[in-house]
């Protein structure tokens, strides 16, 4: 089973481009970037999101065999999740209905957000006025 961080190294390979490259195109450092390849640390999942544009693939296919995101892919003793005594469910992170999920939960809240900045930069403007 390949690492996220050997997964990484062997597309970035694949596509012809130096850590430096990569790390420019998702807007970090080189030296941040050589960290997920070495799994020192791991990309959120924005930035996970923005790997599989780089390198052409599908979410599933980069977090499979044992990659992770988040140690054990789940989300064990959440506790906003409890409520009362109710039991707190495991979350399986490498469910790909649950990325699409909060990669379309992420892509509303930029909506609203830019809808929001709108309505503000209106009332501004009408202050001005």
């Amino acid at each position: 089973m390949a690492t996220l961080g050997t997964k990484l190294a062997r597309l970035r390979t694949k596509k012809g481009y130096s850590q430096q490259q990569v790390a420019d195109l998702l807007h970090i450092s080189q030296p941040a970037y050589h960290k997920w390849e070495t799994d020192t640390s791991k990309p959120g999942f924005e930035s996970v999101a923005k790997l599989c544009e780089i390198f052409e693939v599908e979410i599933n296919e980069l977090l499979e065999d044992g990659s992770t995101i988040i140690s054990n892919n789940t989300f064990d003793s959440c506790s906003s999740n409890v409520i009362g005594n109710a039991y707190n469910p495991v979350f399986n992170i490498n469910s790909s209905a649950m990325m699409e999920s909060i990669l379309k939960n992420q892509q509303d809240i930029t909506q609203m957000m830019d809808a929001q900045n709108k309505l503000i930069e209106s009332l501004i403007d009408k202050l001005k006025a």
